[in-house]
């Protein structure tokens, strides 16, 4: 066993170093301190992401309520519609930001329902009037806003 303090071979480990007095400090500048974060216990302090570096500019509660505004509801897909398909049908209206296909965990197939987020809600109300009660796959789709999340 190797000492990191004196980096001596022997029986003594870093902690009960016996030449600790006599090292030289170490040479990337830091002594075992504990960090600023710490409490008095030893414990370090809870920081919120909303507080933590380049984070502290977003208020923590962007990922809950993404642009729920701008979803319309897809119902009535077939069992082979993928996110690729959906995407491809909404893409003539305008920019899109997210695509969800509700799959069936056991079969992998699709549950017959899917969401999609425009970017502009304009874009939206014309996929909505355009595709609802459109043919696709040989089935009729049924395109609606979708209702805000609950949770």
């Amino acid at each position: 066993m190797l000492c990191r303090t004196c980096g001596k071979k022997g029986d003594h480990w870093t902690a009960r170093c016996p030449y600790k007095d006599q090292a030289p400090p170490p040479a990337n500048g830091t002594v075992d301190k504990p960090p600023a974060s710490e409490t008095s216990s030893g414990k370090t302090a809870y920081v919120p992401p909303s507080k933590r570096g380049a984070g502290a500019k977003r208020n923590g509660t962007d990922m809950k309520h993404r642009d729920e505004e701008n979803t319309i509801r897809f119902t009535n897909l077939s069992e082979d519609a993928m996110e690729s398909d959906l995407r491809e049908l909404v893409a003539p209206f305008g920019p899109v930001s997210r695509v969800h296909v509700g799959i069936d965990r056991k079969t992998g197939m699709c549950r017959g329902f899917g969401y999609v987020n425009f970017v502009k809600k304009e874009d939206a109300e014309r996929a909505v009037l355009k595709l609802n009660g459109y043919g696709y796959d040989s089935l009729i789709l049924r395109v609606e806003w979708a209702d805000p999340r609950t949770n």
